[in-house]
């Protein structure tokens, strides 16, 4: 088992951004991402299931949903798979805490403190916030709080070249200024993560996080690079496997044995194939399914592994690497079961 849990799955993810013992984490990461000016001073965890009015209505549930100081609304998923309408799922979850800002026959509240209870005087509301006091009518003038969707994908969206996007609603005639800065989405797409490029050097925060995203399950100790980072020490603390209760591992383990299903699902359609298909199309599926997970499991493929598994020419060959697939954690321990890549070596 790796020192560190994993924080693509499920489990790893809610553990270490979503604890509140250690919402600093998630208050970091958010600064960074978003590239804020102004860092997060707090957050208060919300529901993460938003429960529509009508009860025939699908909920909207969430990894990790949390409100800040000035109302901003902040929403982050992880999806280490590939699934259909990932960014009709990112706008339909949005559509939760814009409707929640209604206030139907009750109190809008602008700014306030944690303990969110203004101090009403007639139909006015007064709050402090920092120095001032902000005024705030019962009467609500459709005036949004800023709304902010993120999600880690293990995979990389169709079209995308960059492994982060920031997109807004935009005018589409010039200048193409934006509709409303009220809604925003990311998307950290960790297999176009490349530390070795210059867009992603290492000085930058959201690329420190990026790094620790895609690499930290196989990191034996904390970077240098990341060292007396207060923020992304006690994140490194709060993955250390060896602090989990027994119940959590085993929450943990089941939570990467179901992602060694859904590639086991894979390799089982690859088998389908392999049954009903000629033998070039065998071995062309074959090598478009180990292109396929690995990218998933390990990111961007180089282009010399990419090569030697379009070589394979041998169907067995195929299922004995697929058949390795959970013990194969990086591009090295692949290379050693590529013939091209170990010409005169044994495997």
């Amino acid at each position: 088992m790796s020192r560190f849990i994993d924080p693509t799955t499920d489990f790893g993810f809610k553990k270490i951004f979503g604890d509140e013992a250690n919402k600093d984490i998630i208050m970091g990461f958010i600064t960074d991402v978003l590239e804020l000016a102004t860092p997060l001073l707090d957050i208060n965890f919300k529901d993460k299931e938003q429960l529509p009015e009508a009860e025939e209505e699908r909920s909207g549930v969430y990894d990790i949903y949390c409100q800040d100081l000035a109302g901003n609304h902040f929403i982050v998923e992880m999806q280490k798979n590939r699934i259909p309408f990932v960014t009709d799922r990112m706008i339909y979850y949005t559509t939760f805490p814009i409707a929640a800002q209604a206030k139907k026959g009750g109190k809008h509240v602008t700014y306030f403190e944690p303990s969110f209870e203004p101090t009403f005087i007639g139909e006015v509301a007064t709050m402090p916030y920092g120095n001032k006091t902000e005024a705030v009518a019962k009467s609500w003038d459709f005036r949004l709080s800023e709304v902010y969707c993120i999600a880690v994908l293990g995979y990389a969206l169709n079209g995308s070249t960059t492994a982060i996007n920031r997109n807004r609603i935009r005018n589409d005639q010039p200048p193409h200024v934006p509709f409303s800065n009220k809604l925003q989405f990311v998307t950290l797409e960790l297999p176009l993560f490349d530390e070795t490029k210059p867009e992603y050097r290492l000085d930058r925060r959201v690329n420190k996080w990026l790094f620790f995203l895609k690499y930290l399950p196989y990191l034996k100790d904390i970077p240098d690079f990341l060292k007396g980072d207060e923020v992304f020490e006690k994140a490194f603390e709060a993955a250390r496997y060896a602090k989990l209760t027994r119940k959590e591992r085993r929450r943990y383990e089941l939570n990467i044995k179901r992602m060694r299903d859904t590639y086991a699902v894979l390799m089982g359609s690859y088998e389908t194939g392999y049954d009903k298909g000629y033998d070039k199309g065998r071995i062309e599926e074959g090598q478009n399914t180990l292109c396929l997970i690995f990218s998933q499991k390990l990111g961007a493929i180089p282009p010399e592994i990419d090569e030697a598994i379009r070589s394979l020419n041998d169907v067995e060959q195929i299922r004995r690497i697929l058949a390795q697939f959970a013990d194969i954690n990086d591009w090295q321990i692949l290379r050693n079961h590529l013939p091209k890549l170990n010409e005169g070596n044994h495997i």
